[in-house]
This record gives C-alpha cells, sequence and structure tokens, in this order.
C-alpha cells in the first residue's frame, strides 16, 4: 500500500510541474492527502496539534508585535523618512527605491514573512508597483536573529558564535542576492510625501490586518506539519533518498534528512544539526535562507493578488541560500570552530527584547535624521 500511495504522491508532484496537466496534478494531490489523512488519523491529530503549537508559542509571538509596529509605522509615515535617507544608495546598489531599505530593516529584525507583508501593504498602498516590489524581495526576505541566534545557534548548535556566524551569512547573502538579482534592473525614483492620520482609527487596523496575516500564517504551518509527517508515515522522504542516492551516489540517510529539512526551516535546522552530515553549518545556512516550502508557502498567501511572480521569488530563495553557505563557508574557514565553547548559551527571551529595542532604536534613529536633513535642506516636497 505505501508503495502504491508513494507512485500516485510521485506521479502527482511530477504532474504539478507540467503546465498542462497541473490541475489534474494539484486533484490527485489533494485526494491522496485526504487518503492518508484517513489511513493515518492519530499521525494527522498529532501533526496538527505540533503545528498549532510551533504557531501559539513560537511564531505569533515573535511575529505579531513586528506586525502591528510595522503598521503604525506605516501610517505615521515614517517609512517615506527612513525611504528618503536611503534613496540614494539604496538606487545604486539594488535598483530600487528607498523603500527597499525600510523592508531590509524589518525583515532582518523580525523575520520571515515579515519582509513579505511590509512589501504587500506597500504596493496597496501604492507607494511601489509590484515589479519593484519583486526586486525588493530578493533581498528583503530574511529569517530573523531571535530565530537563527536564539533558536538555532544557541537552542540546537549550543553556542552563540555558531547562531551570529549563521545569522551574519544569512544577511551578507541576503545583500548579494540583491545585487546580483538586480544588477542589470533599471533604478526605480519616486518622491516621498509625510502622512499623519488618526493613530487610534490605525492602532484598530492594524491589529485586525496583522491577525489576518497572522491567521494565513498559522493554517500555512499546521498544514504542511500535517503533510510532512504523513509523507513521512509511508517512507515517502527515504524512498526518494534511496532512489535519490543510486543516482547521485549520495548517503541515502544524508540525502533522507536534507530533502526533509526542505519542507521546514524549524525541523529541518534540528535534524541537520541531530545528523552525521559532514557539513551542517554550510546545510543550516542554506536552509535558513532558502526557508522551506513551508514558509514559501506562506509568502505566497501574504502576498496573494499583488501580481508577484512566485517562481522568481523562489529561485531568489534558491540562489540566497547557495550564496548564504558560500558566505558561510568563507567564514568558518578563517574561525577554529572547534575552540568555541558550546556551552555558551544565551537567554532568547532577552534576546526578543533587545532585538525589538535595537529596531525601534534603528527607526527612531533615521527617523531623527529624516528631520534633520529636511530642516537643513528645507527642499522637501
Amino acid at each position: 500500500m505505501e508503495k502504491i500511495l508513494f507512485i500516485l504522491i510521485a506521479i502527482s508532484f511530477i504532474l504539478l510541474f507540467i503546465k498542462k496537466y497541473n490541475p489534474f496534478g494539484l486533484k490527485l494531490m489533494i485526494f491522496l492527502i485526504l487518503i492518508l489523512i484517513i489511513l493515518h488519523p492519530s499521525v494527522s491529530l498529532n501533526s496538527a496539534k505540533e503545528g498549532l503549537n510551533l504557531f501559539l508559542y513560537t511564531v505569533f509571538p515573535s511575529l505579531f508585535p513586528f506586525f502591528i509596529i510595522n503598521d503604525l509605522l506605516m501610517s505615521v509615515g515614517i517609512t517615506e523618512n527612513i525611504a528618503y535617507i536611503f534613496n540614494k544608495p539604496i538606487n545604486k546598489i539594488f535598483k530600487t527605491s528607498g523603500y527597499g531599505a525600510y523592508a531590509f530593516i524589518i525583515s532582518i529584525f523580525s523575520g520571515y514573512p515579515a519582509g513579505a507583508k511590509v512589501v504587500r501593504e506597500l504596493i496597496d498602498a501604492k507607494k511601489i508597483s509590484p515589479k519593484e516590489g519583486e526586486k525588493i524581495l530578493t533581498f528583503s526576505s530574511t529569517s530573523g536573529p531571535l530565530f537563527i541566534i536564539g533558536a538555532v545557534g544557541a537552542g540546537m548548535l549550543k553556542s552563540n558564535l555558531l547562531g551570529y556566524i549563521l545569522y551574519a551569512s544569512h544577511i551578507i547573502g541576503s545583500i548579494l542576492n540583491g545585487i546580483i538579482c538586480n544588477l542589470f534592473s533599471k533604478i526605480e525614483k519616486k518622491e516621498y510625501k509625510f502622512e499623519h492620520k488618526d493613530t487610534i482609527i490605525n492602532l484598530n487596523n492594524s491589529i485586525k490586518n496583522s491577525l489576518i496575516t497572522m491567521g494565513f500564517i498559522a493554517g500555512y504551518i499546521i498544514f504542511f506539519s500535517v503533510v510532512i509527517n504523513l509523507l513521512d508515515t509511508i517512507n515517502f522522504f527515504n524512498l526518494i533518498s534511496f532512489i535519490l542516492s543510486k543516482l547521485f551516489k549520495i548517503s541515502g540517510d544524508d540525502l533522507s534528512i536534507f530533502i526533509k529539512s526542505l519542507f521546514e526551516i524549524s525541523n529541518g535546522c534540528k535534524l541537520i544539526v541531530s545528523s552525521s552530515i559532514s557539513n551542517k553549518m554550510l546545510a543550516i545556512s542554506f536552509i535558513l535562507s532558502f526557508s522551506g516550502i513551508s514558509i514559501l508557502y506562506q509568502v505566497k498567501g501574504v502576498l496573494e493578488g499583488c501580481n508577484i511572480s512566485f517562481k522568481k521569488y523562489v529561485l531568489s530563495k534558491i540562489n540566497h541560500g547557495v550564496l548564504s553557505s558560500i558566505v558561510c563557508f568563507f567564514i568558518c574557514k578563517n574561525i577554529n570552530l572547534e575552540a568555541i565553547n558550546l556551552n555558551n548559551t544565551i537567554n532568547i527571551n532577552n534576546l526578543f527584547v533587545y532585538t525589538t529595542i535595537l529596531m525601534l532604536m534603528f527607526i527612531f534613529i533615521f527617523n531623527t535624521l529624516f528631520f534633520l536633513f529636511k530642516k537643513k535642506t528645507n527642499d522637501l516636497f
């Protein structure tokens, strides 16, 4: 029975990538997932609980405050202030308007999929075009320090330094990705206008919009948690890795772990840390930047209706993963990792507080600089 289901699922995957048979492949995939849920109800239930716990106790508390803050910052015009300050350097480096700087700042502090949410709101507010949104996402869709340094570094690898190396590789990789992907594109020019609105009304809207976005994210996390565990129950990943290991002469166990990690970033990093993979730092660096299929579809849900190419976004994340791994390789090559104190851990709650304060300090400083420049030049607007 497992082999039959494996063959049918493999066929449905293949059909999904053939435009002519894509609808049939999608219907077959949904039907097979339904069969798996019926055959393995306990696995489905426990997986849904795991996904819900991950959302409630990790994702929601780390993202929801940032989403509200982002909405409020946009409503009082701080995005225009930051965009004005960074317009020239961002134009030269990434070929986008200064709004890319704001999306980048929010993304590197908040994590997935905050960057996508900022891009969505900028497009909805007609501050940027969908084409510019695609360009901004190449360098403004990142994981945050709370997850990389806290959860992966201190929690999984038992080392602050390894967490910082992964975070540095991740951010440098995103910058390089933005430069390379937008190398031959045209420079985006914008005019910035300061707008001030009723803060109370905007707070209500910010909470409502943020809850809707979090609902999308929760749905994707729970759904992919169920699907991944159901596929694992029928040894789907082991069979795929066995076939690929024979074709490419690679270790089947390591390949199975890497394939699983491509679906969900948190469990993926855990699997790599506990595996026998020789270059764990490089593998983790790739997964963090690629983000995993679950987060890719979270971003797709956030950007729904924005006319942004999902294929281009996925390709940019693959490129981001490769670049981050290369950067991580060069950093690790010049550091004696064996001499690192693996028991040197950091308090994740403190890291969350420090990250929030640092982000707000950054935005406050940039906003202050804007008004100083405005007063000095007296030529804005």
